[in-house]
């Protein structure tokens, strides 16, 4: 008989509940996380999110259930939605300063200059913080977890308050990173989660909503795109996929009298409020 064997995920959470007096922030959570790749983590303002972050990191005691990260506490990496430096040290001082606050991976940890270069501050190692736009300090945060050697990488809200340059520049590193080790980020930006997770963690209210492929959760929570095609004189032309060929055709035929030919997909958001029973 052929054994099969199964790697240990990087973190898995398994029945973990949290409370605040009689408020339940977390309730019976499970959630494994492998790698490498981007994961999503979603839910309304309350529903969680920052409650199990805290708790993964250890930060945030948990009432029931258990958190087991198989890569330990120091393969993770962690970078808040607000990062914030002594604005006399310069940005290869700060990364100096994380290395050494505890033992460092060493076979996975990037040196200064890659760090740096990673998150495309190189020009500006040199200077203090103190004038660092916002979207700079993001980036600097990201990389000063990034020189202590993670293998899951954590941001809580890492394009909150970015002007879209900032914005941008983040996302495009996440992007990157994803293709390197495993990325989990929460976001309010459904788009944004949309374009870079592959999986996604749901919560609502405190409980699970979805954790899976974000194409299982697009494909089971939202209708199939439409083809609308508008005419002159008000004619209207709708159809799903399957008979998008005879539209098409009808429309050819009275290609004269075209006037908008508009694909609709269902979007992240469309599938996130159609999963929690609520409307935008």
């Amino acid at each position: 008989m052929r054994r099969r064997f199964v790697a240990d995920p990087l973190l898995e959470v398994t029945g973990v509940s949290v409370r605040f007096g009689d408020f339940v922030a977390l309730d019976h959570i499970d959630w494994r996380v492998d790698g490498p790749g981007v994961v999503g983590l979603i839910g309304l303002n309350g529903a969680g999110k920052t409650t199990l972050i805290r708790s993964v990191l250890g930060l945030q005691p948990v009432g029931a259930g258990e958190i087991r990260v198989p890569i330990g506490l120091g393969g993770l990496g962690y970078c808040p939605d607000t990062p914030g430096f002594e604005p006399w040290l310069t940005a290869r001082e700060v990364l100096a300063q994380s290395r050494a606050l505890g033992p460092v991976r060493h076979g996975d940890a990037w040196s200064a200059d890659a760090a740096l270069t990673a998150v495309d501050l190189e020009r500006h190692g040199h200077r203090r913080t103190g004038g660092f736009s916002r979207g700079m300090l993001q980036r600097l945060g990201i990389a000063a977890a990034l020189v202590r050697g993670p293998r899951l990488l954590i941001l809580d809200e890492p394009t909150s308050a970015l002007d879209p340059e900032g914005r941008a520049a983040v996302l495009a590193l996440i992007r990157r990173l994803g293709t390197r080790m495993t990325v989990v980020f929460s976001s309010h930006l459904l788009a944004d989660v949309e374009d870079l997770a592959d999986r996604l963690l749901v919560l609502h209210r405190g409980q699970r909503a979805f954790a899976g492929a974000t194409a299982d959760f697009l494909a089971g929570h939202t209708a199939a795109p439409a083809l609308r095609i508008a005419l002159t004189g008000g004619r209207v032309i709708e159809a799903e996929p399957a008979g998008w060929g005879a539209a098409l055709s009808d429309a050819a035929a009275h290609s004269g009298e075209l006037e908008d030919i508009r694909l609709t997909r269902p979007t992240l958001t469309d599938a996130f409020f159609t999963a929690i029973g609520e409307r935008p």
